[in-house]
């Protein structure tokens, strides 16, 4: 095979360039990582061992604070807290379309989401997607009706991959194995919901009940029957802003690396071939 090769100094021009890029990609994801770590400290704190600040700023639990044991999930729960049935607490759920019969996938710019593209650590993996038209948009969105502040979930297997929606889409849609859930903010919020479905215990729960002899997948059914507990509402709303902030903190953070791998894959063959010069 005979290959072309660019004097010494261009090539260290060159991995100069990627390699910066690479960096910075490589940075951000150990930030991402540890933005993770943090929201499911406090998830932990908050809603799984109920030490959350107390009006004194002491742990809830471990400062005594009146528990109540609760018969539906069989366990103590903070006095004032309530237990619902997830389906309670949305507004509805809604998913994507299988281009079966419905449209022709790669024949656009925009991009298709399947359980795939949605990563362990919240994010969109945009790599590898198939590709979708304007009008396919507008098809898919007839049926899934995404908007800001909604929670995207992988319904097939592994479970417990999670998306918050920061924005309505412009240049994506998801397909139909992609649960699409709005809540009703008077009783969760989005960064509520967003950890719930992320905890483990949730995830657990979600994976007795998966069937299938193929891709084990749970039904909109099982989600609607599930158990969620609900903090008082000073206790959410304190606790949702800090963790929207995180997860608002990851997404701009994945954009910016599906920015900057874009960016990378785009000048790695003009700056190779002599298109693009380093000077």
């Amino acid at each position: 095979l005979k290959i072309s090769i660019c004097d010494y100094r261009t090539q260290l021009r060159i991995t100069n360039i990627l390699g910066s890029l690479d960096k910075k990609i490589e940075i951000n994801q150990k930030k991402i990582a540890e933005l993770e770590e943090l929201a499911k400290l406090i998830n932990d704190y908050w809603f799984v061992q109920f030490d959350f600040p107390d009006e004194n700023g002491k742990p809830y639990k471990s400062s005594g604070g009146k528990m109540l044991y609760n018969e539906r999930i069989k366990r103590d729960i903070p006095f004032g807290w309530k237990v619902y049935k997830l389906k309670d607490c949305l507004e509805s759920i809604n998913t994507g379309l299988n281009p079966r019969d419905n449209f022709v996938l790669n024949d656009g710019a925009n991009y298709y989401i399947t359980v795939k593209n949605i990563t362990e650590t919240g994010a969109i993996d945009f790599k590898g997607c198939d590709r979708i038209s304007n009008t396919t948009m507008d098809i898919i969105n007839n049926r899934s009706k995404l908007e800001k502040d909604d929670i995207l979930y992988a319904s097939i297997s592994p479970l417990g991959r999670v998306y918050f929606v920061n924005e309505k889409p412009s240049n994506w849609e998801i397909n139909e194995s992609v649960f699409a859930l709005k809540c009703k903010k008077d009783i969760i919020t989005p960064a509520y919901l967003y950890m719930f479905l992320k905890d483990t215990s949730t995830t657990r729960t979600f994976e007795l009940a998966a069937t299938g002899s193929i891709f084990k997948g749970i039904r909109i059914a099982v989600l609607n029957d599930a158990s969620i507990i609900v903090p008082d509402e000073n206790t959410l709303t304190l606790c949702s802003r800090q963790l929207k902030a995180i997860i608002v903190k990851q997404n701009a953070l994945s954009d910016e690396i599906n920015s900057l791998i874009e960016l990378r894959d785009w000048l790695l063959p003009m700056l190779m071939n002599g298109q693009v010069s380093v000077e």
